[in-house]
């Protein structure tokens, strides 16, 4: 099965998650930034897993904001995918992961399958390892 594995991150951190990920999956992987995703990769991929921190109140990061009408159903109906993310719980708890909110109505409005739940991380990724090992098991 070949995974894909693209993340929007400002800080590194949601890029640090998806190398996480990538590390506990035992599949071929790929793993890039959203901002370099073409509908190509999305086609040759059996399961996408998407990855965006969350901004401001509750927004998506920057360029994963730019790659949402790329989210189509030519591309992306039937596909397997998951969501995962960052955002801060503690300051933003009413909004808190927001992006992946977002993205996961995106994809189930454009019939792709969710595989697995959403993973919401708050905080360092390293202090959410078994959360992530967890999500990583279920694709």
């Amino acid at each position: 099965m070949k995974v894909l594995i693209a993340y929007g991150s400002t800080t590194g951190t949601t890029e640090n998650v998806a190398g996480i990920i990538k590390n506990h999956l035992n599949h071929e992987t790929q793993v890039m930034n959203i901002s370099n995703l073409k509908a190509d990769d999305v086609k040759a991929a059996d399961t996408i897993l998407l990855g965006s921190s969350t901004w401001g109140y509750g927004e998506l990061q920057d360029d994963f904001a730019d790659y949402m009408d790329q989210i189509d159903e030519a591309t992306y109906r039937d596909k397997n995918v998951a969501v995962f993310g960052c955002g801060d719980a503690d300051g933003f708890a009413d909004v808190f992961c927001e992006a992946v909110n977002i993205i996961t109505e995106k994809l189930e409005s454009v019939g792709a399958n969710l595989v697995t739940e959403p993973l919401k991380i708050s905080g360092m990724p390293e202090d959410n390892l078994g959360d992530i090992e967890t999500f990583a098991l279920n694709i």
